[in-house]
């Protein structure tokens, strides 16, 4: 039987879609405002500029290194280009692929051009997101996870497991659309249901491996307070509008040498029980949105370009990215032991759109008091928490694989090579691109026996370098240490009230 983990190499409207196998590029690092690596810019008017071999700024004008050519909506026809104005960019994106160029411009063609107004609204699109999953609740589509977060380079991608919050149609099937909503471009390697068999009182999740666990008779830990002191039980005792986040005098102290926050948790031991499962619904802040966006990308400019193509496809720059980021973001779990906290557990990222249920499991080592203490450990204000309970008892369930059915494009004669493309985890990849979406079905046949569904998805995303990024770049080059967090905790602070009321007036968190 295969094992379902979240794994990385790295320990640490719409006409159509491809699907094509990324290969890796080697090339020298460009200068500041300048790239080396293959690029394809796309413009408001609806075309796109493919750059070979890269380009330069002269002044407000993107010029060519060597050849380029411009592709309008008829791709058969493509002309040479010259130089373009930088306020005409929506965004650019690095690839490293050989691939038939005509056929990847008519797919992206198909997700940006469908006008000049709809390139427009692309250009203001503010925040990039990883592949959203949505079903159909009552003639409404409701947002059930999102896949892959922050896997931003081939060398990052991973498998995610969401939890779903749906039942089967009555015929049998779990039908979920799959959004592409931001100037990004997905690639989608595998997409698959585990079917879990439960009991009615019981609630089934994912734990932090992607393994399934059932629980039931939740409770609320005996107390609950941050590193500021504050009992904070009542702000995660209920889903609701109250979340957690970090006291704002915790960030301001925020250095270096000392990042993070942390929430202590008392719960009452059970004698006949070597372990206990605790069930976390959170999500991620904007935190890494301002690491991505400002640091890595946004200062860079034109550089961050190469910095995509090319530092995170050398195994090198992956791994000291990959080391540092998971040294220091996501959640670290700990219990106390013998007076001191050991780590048992270290959760990743989940991303800042979908609330994400999530059962850890950790030892039951009962302190002196026959309590047991678990602290939770994050970079300050990197997670929004809106519930913390404690499982009465807990098991492995049984459950199933479940391979997609069917695939349904905006082009059906595409149906059969994407429904390929995602069912196995291999070289094949669907590619999306903004504005692009589809519906992937499942058979899990009419059952009246307690199931729930979780969605693994596995792939990685690039992220578009917007055009205002390269205008406004300072050159700083991105180097990942704690010095930098400090400072991205530092901004994300200064503009979090106007950053969130911007991203969640588009985006809906999902409970």
């Amino acid at each position: 039987m295969r094992v379902v983990r979240v794994t990385a190499v790295i320990a640490i409207v719409v006409t159509g879609c491809i699907i094509r196998k990324p290969t890796i590029e080697r090339v020298d690092p460009g200068t500041t405002q300048a790239t080396e690596s293959a690029v394809k810019a796309h413009l408001l008017d609806g075309s796109t500029v493919i750059y070979p071999t890269g380009f330069f700024i002269n002044g407000r004008m993107v010029v060519k290194r060597g050849a380029a050519r411009r592709y309008a909506l008829d791709p058969s026809s493509p002309m040479d280009a010259g130089p373009i104005p930088l306020d005409s960019v929506v965004g650019m994106e690095a690839y490293g692929t050989r691939y038939n160029v005509p056929a990847s411009v008519v797919a992206t063609i198909g997700g940006v051009a469908v006008g000049t107004f709809a390139a427009a609204a692309l250009a203001v699109a503010i925040f990039g997101s990883c592949p959203t999953f949505y079903a159909d609740s009552a003639g409404t589509e409701l947002l059930q996870g999102e896949g892959f977060s922050y896997a931003i380079a081939p060398l990052f991608e991973q498998r995610d497991v969401d939890r779903l919050r749906l039942i089967a149609t009555k015929d049998g099937r779990i039908v979920l659309r799959v959004r592409n909503e931001a100037l990004e471009t997905h690639y989608i390697n595998h997409l698959e249901l585990l079917e879990i068999d439960r009991a009615a009182d019981e609630v089934a999740l994912g734990d932090n491996t992607g393994h399934p666990v059932a629980v039931r008779n939740l409770s609320a830990p005996a107390s609950v307070r941050d590193r500021a002191g504050r009992d904070v039980s009542q702000v995660v005792s209920a889903l609701d509008e109250s979340v957690y986040s970090t006291a704002p005098g915790t960030i301001q102290n925020v250095t270096a040498s000392d990042l993070d926050d942390f929430i202590e948790l008392t719960i009452p031991a059970n004698n006949d029980a070597d372990s206990v499962a605790i069930v976390l619904d959170m999500r991620n802040s904007l935190l890494n949105t301002v690491l991505l966006y400002d640091y890595m990308l946004g200062a860079q400019g034109a550089r961050s370009l190469d910095f995509l193509a090319k530092d995170l496809n050398r195994i090198s720059g992956a791994v000291d990215l990959g080391k540092w980021y998971a040294s220091r973001m996501g959640m670290r779990v700990s219990v106390l032991d013998h007076g001191r906290y050991r780590q048992v557990v270290r959760l990743g990222d989940s991303g800042p759109i979908a609330f994400h249920k999530v059962a850890i499991v950790v030892p039951a080592i009962p302190g002196d008091d026959g309590m047991l203490h678990v602290r939770l450990s994050f970079v300050a204000d990197d997670w929004r928490i809106d519930g913390i309970s404690v499982a009465g008892s807990w098991r492995r369930p049984a459950f199933r694989f479940v391979s997609a059915a069917r695939v349904s494009m905006p082009d059906a004669s595409q149906n059969a090579a994407a429904l390929a493309a995602i069912t196995d985890a291999d070289e094949s990849y669907l590619q999306t691109t903004p504005g692009q979406a589809l519906s992937v079905e499942f058979n899990v046949e009419s059952n009246p026996s307690p199931r729930s569904w979780l969605l693994a998805s596995q792939g990685y995303y690039t992220e578009w370098v917007r055009g205002a990024w390269i205008k406004s770049a300072t050159g700083k080059q991105f180097v990942p240490n704690d010095a930098t967090l400090a400072d991205a905790v530092a901004s994300w602070h200064s503009k979090q009230v106007e950053m969130e009321k911007q991203f969640y007036n588009s985006r809906i968190a999902a409970r």
